[in-house]
């Protein structure tokens, strides 16, 4: 018989803890990257639905955010 040595069944614990921790980190991210995809896709539609529903509101708020952003810029 051959006898392991508690070393190696110590690293065989730890290889296995590690990977049980990766892959619950890995399911999270893949989680997060979910939510925002989600997240994003709604804020695309309810922006391009208020775009179609007041363009001159939309143009008129586009020219007012170009307009701070060229003062902030300009200050530089």
């Amino acid at each position: 018989m051959t006898q392991r040595h508690p070393l190696s069944e110590q690293a065989g614990e730890l290889k296995a803890h590690a990977t049980e921790a990766v892959r619950k980190v890995g399911d999270r991210l893949n989680d997060q990257a979910n939510y925002l995809r989600d997240s994003a896709a709604t804020a695309r539609y309810n922006t391009q639905e208020f775009i179609e529903n007041n363009p001159w509101q939309a143009v008129a708020m586009a020219a007012a955010f170009g307009f701070l952003i060229g003062v902030i810029v300009a200050r530089r």
